[in-house]
């Protein structure tokens, strides 16, 4: 009986490394895609971006505005520049993330918590301070967009 509770949480804590490591390599990986893009610019964290233009004024630190977001509720919106993004009153340059990671939902759901598990979202991991989701049940995005943006930061999604 005792054997079995000992290699059960053998077990759990072997699962628990292996998804670690299983992660850990993934964002290694697409993290060296970005460092690689960095370096074709002089060292400096871009978006590429190869699809139209959002209208809009250039920011001071960022550069021209190359991506918009709008909310789904209200005036604001993401807004993605050549070196950084602005989200409401956060403004992260793109070389503070560490990883970019999207998730396409399933859609659908009854209830509020099924429906943030299901909902697509673009996860912006920095090097300091707290992640940034971007979640299709607040902005106004489609799957291709946020691959692309994803592609244009450099971390290339599995293939």
């Amino acid at each position: 009986m005792y054997i079995a509770i000992v290699l059960f949480i053998l077990f759990l804590i072997w699962m628990c490394v292996a998804i670690t490591k299983f992660w850990n390599k993934g964002t290694a990986r697409r993290r060296a895609g970005a460092e690689a893009q960095a370096a074709r610019h002089g060292g400096q964290f871009v978006l590429e971006w190869n699809g139209p233009r959002a209208q809009g004024a250039a920011d001071g630190e960022f550069g021209p505005l190359l991506v918009e977001l709008p909310k789904k509720m209200g005036k604001d919106c993401a807004r993605f520049y050549e070196r950084g993004l602005v989200l409401g009153g956060k403004r992260v340059s793109y070389d503070n993330l560490k990883d970019v990671v999207f998730i396409p939902g399933t859609g659908g759901g009854i209830t509020p918590a099924q429906k943030m598990r299901n909902s697509s979202v673009l996860w912006l991991y920095r090097k300091k301070g707290s992640t940034i989701g971007l979640r299709d049940m607040s902005y106004r995005f489609d799957k291709q967009t946020m691959e692309d943006i994803q592609t244009g930061l450099g971390f290339r999604p599995q293939a």
